[in-house]
This record gives C-alpha cells, structure tokens and sequence, in this order.
C-alpha cells in the first residue's frame, strides 16, 4: 500500500462524493448571492477539491472567487497547488483548525468539509470558534460529514454486519496474535442536532440541514476502507496494524456485495449550513 491510504484522498475521485460535495458548494454559493467577489478560506482542504468545485461554480455564476486553503498535511497542499495552478489568486496555508492564523472579519464564507468529525468536543469547539472570528458578519459556514449517526440507513445495515465479520476473520487470519486498538475519533459519531447545537453554540444561525443519501459503488467502499481512520475504527485496530486492517477490509468488500447480490451500498452525509449573525 501506498502512503496516499493513510488519507481520505482515494475516495476523494468517487462520482458520488464529488457530487455530494458540488451539492454542498451549491448551498454556500447561494447564501452569497449578489456577491460579486467572494473570499472563501477552505479548511482542511487536503488536494483542493473543495475549492476546485467552488472556484469553477462561482465563475459560472459571474463571480470572482479567491480560495485560501489550509490544512496540516504539506503533501497535501503541495498536490492541492498542482491541482489549481490556473488560479493564481489562491493561497495556500499551513495551520490547524482551531488555530486559524488570520485576522478576525477576513472571509465571506469558509468550508469545513469532510473534517470535522477528526476532532474532540473541544478542538470542535475551538474550530468552530474561530470559523466565526475570521468569518465577516453575515458570512457563511458550510459543512459536511459521513461519520456522524444516521450514516447508514436502515438497508445497509446487513451489508456492515456481514462485511466487518468477514473483514474480523480476514486480519485475524493475518495478525493471529494482534491487540485491539481503542475507538478512534473518526468513530464517535455524534448526532445531527448535536452538530447543530456546537455551531449555534459558537454563535452561528444555522439555516439549512440536509441528509443527503449517496449510492456508493464497489470501488467507493474499497477507496473508503483505505481510509486508515476508518479502517482502524471499523476492525478496532492499533495505529501498527492499519494498513492491515484497510487490507482486510478491502479484499472482503467483493464478496460482501456479491452475497448480498448488491450493486450499490446507500449511505448517508448530513450537511449543513449557517451565517454569523
């Protein structure tokens, strides 16, 4: 396995997480209307795919888009560059979160995609906190998750069961003698209100939730089983087998539809979207 499966980056290309977020970016856009120039900082932006969808939407719309994109990943924003390097006007900042090293009032909205559920109450906190201090009154917050409950509607359900059983006796078959890791943060699902009531708790109006469902291929389950957060929370495996267990579960994904005679696995994403009032 490559080093690019410690990330989210493979699932990254799937059609269904693109259009997920090109729906998330559509809402954000909206709230802005009749903004002719638009200063958006996207956080935890790993390759740019966010400000890609956000850049070539607002062009659309006839309006002028400049991106900063921030992550703590330096390969990432490295790539992230490559990527946008037909936008001169982008920037790219190495930072966390809950540390955001700009000017209060500085954005008109700001993208927390995909992220959020990586971190403790407190750093949620703290980052929502300080989307709200660079954020320009009445400026925009849009975010989205998988990794919260409600996730998995009902009919997936014995798709997981069946999956995670088969992926158990595939990395016990592996590692006969492995420990057991403690559950991870991208496993804590916390519910939708709860989302809500961190983000109004940080001084936002939230005005729009949705639970958007994605039908998710074969090779999107595979890309999403490389994810090492994922795949250590799904096994409850340490940080030394990771790359085993995202081996585990990718090899019996396969089966898993085929036995459950399966084209596609449903699963869902909340969104959502706030101003600072």
């Amino acid at each position: 396995m490559s080093n690019e499966t410690h990330t989210f980056d493979p699932f990254c290309n799937e059609p269904a997480y693109i259009k997920l977020n090109h729906q998330m970016i559509d809402r954000l856009l909206r709230q802005l209307k009749g903004l002719k120039s638009i200063n958006v900082l996207d956080v935890a932006a790993g390759t740019g795919l966010m400000s890609q969808i956000a850049l070539e939407k607002a062009a659309a719309a006839g309006a002028k888009l400049r991106t900063t994109l921030l992550d703590f990943d330096l390969p990432a924003l490295k790539q992230a560059r490559i990527e946008l390097e037909n936008s001169p006007d982008a920037q790219y900042i190495f930072g966390s979160a809950d540390t955001l090293p700009f000017v209060p009032q500085n954005y008109d909205a700001i993208i927390f995609a995909n992220f959020l559920h990586l971190l403790d109450n407190e750093s949620k906190e703290k980052a929502l906190a300080e989307g709200y201090r660079v954020l320009k009154p009445g400026g925009v917050l849009a975010m989205n998750s998988t990794f919260y409950e409600g996730a998995y509607p009902e009919e997936s359900k014995p798709f997981y069961s069946r999956w995670i059983r088969r992926a158990i006796m595939e990395i016990n078959r592996r590692l006969p003698n492995r420990s057991k890791g403690e559950k991870v943060q991208a496993m804590e699902f916390l519910p939708s209100d709860r989302y809500q009531e961190l983000i109004n708790g940080a001084g936002f109006k939230v005005v729009e939730v949705r639970e958007r469902r994605a039908l998710l291929s074969q090779s999107a389950v595979r890309a999403i089983s490389s994810y090492m957060e994922f795949a250590k929370g799904a096994l409850h495996a340490t940080d030394e087998d990771a790359e085993q267990a995202a081996q585990a579960l990718q090899v019996t994904v396969k089966q898993t539809f085929n036995e459950l005679r399966m084209k596609y696995l449903p699963r869902n994403w909340l969104e959502i979207v706030a101003v600072k009032a």
